[in-house]
């Protein structure tokens, strides 16, 4: 099956059978921060906008194979995610794709460990196909709650490398307060992936939900750790990402390529039309006695246990 140009973006249930979507993007790079933003630009084009195509997920055994990933990025959220994909994407031969709603979307739906392997398998191989034929390297960043699926990650991709950054949970939560992510509201992401019941979670504040969140993330990437798991903080960054990163997912750069890499440094991840402003002391700062309370009782713990923390 051709599907040269076209993007798989999300699945839905139908019928017992999940149903992809996909949209025309042609060959245009993803460079933007986040995959749905790239998706969203397309949309802007009157033929991407009106002629999806679909198909069943099954069917994507018949398209022609992506690349193999090199590596996925884990994150608990507002760490330097964002940064790390942004000077990776700076490379036009590195296919990154930062949070495509695809691989939720398979990975949610109930079955067996083996099965959601296999849709997840489906899901990357999809997603990395060569837009111009000459990538070399395929860097897929998952959602923050992603490693509550570790165990399926690994068994889909038990040779790629992974790395899971984290960042002070008070810094963390004080930018959740400000902005909520999704894995911080429960009517949006379920909160029984961070063991807890819609109605327990609805009860508590939001500092101490996202406490909870926060834990919970940081504890299913330590007890997933194996040989091919890297753990970065925060503080490391940005020096990790030329220093570790790219040999960690066997990404080769030239003297060139590292260049362009450190301009993006200087930029905003999420909004590179500005310069980068360190918010590490605001943060702490911002941060409310019952907020560190919360942290303290709920996710200090965990991220402490985490290697490197």
């Amino acid at each position: 099956m051709s599907l040269n140009g076209w993007t798989p973006v999300r699945a839905r249930p139908s019928g017992g059978e999940l149903i992809v979507e996909w949209r025309w993007i042609g060959d245009a790079s993803f460079r933007e921060p986040f995959f749905a933003e790239t998706v969203q630009s397309a949309l802007a084009r009157p033929f991407s906008l009106l002629f999806p195509r679909e198909t069943t997920l099954d069917e994507l055994e018949e398209v022609e194979p992506g690349l193999a990933p090199s590596g996925f990025v884990l994150h608990m959220s507002r760490c330097g995610s964002t940064l790390v994909t942004q000077m990776l994407a700076a490379v036009p031969e590195f296919l990154v794709l930062s949070e495509p709603q695809l691989v939720n979307d398979v990975l949610r739906p109930p079955g067996t460990d083996e099965e959601r392997a296999r849709r997840l398998r489906l899901a990357v191989g999809a997603l990395g196909q060569r837009r111009t034929g000459n990538e070399r390297g395929y860097v897929l960043k998952l959602d923050p709650w992603a490693t509550v699926d570790l165990p399926v990650i690994r068994r889909a991709f038990p040779e790629t490398p992974w790395l899971f950054l984290s960042r002070d949970p008070a810094e963390v939560l004080v930018s959740q307060r400000r902005q909520a992510g999704m894995q911080t509201l429960p009517t949006v992401v379920s909160p029984e992936l961070f063991g807890l019941d819609l109605v327990s979670a609805a009860k508590m504040s939001f500092e101490t939900y996202g406490a909870i969140v926060l834990g919970a993330i940081c504890r299913q990437a330590c007890a997933n750790r194996d040989e091919r798991a890297l753990f970065l903080d925060y503080r490391q960054l940005p020096g990790a990402v030329l220093d570790a990163v790219v040999d960690w997912f066997g990404l080769d750069c030239s003297a060139d390529e590292r260049v362009a890499m450190q301009a993006v440094i200087g930029r905003d991840a999420k909004d590179p039309s500005r310069a980068f402003a360190p918010d590490t002391r605001a943060k702490a700062e911002a941060a409310t006695p019952e907020l560190r309370a919360a942290v303290n009782e709920w996710a200090r713990p965990a991220y402490e246990a985490l290697p490197g923390s």
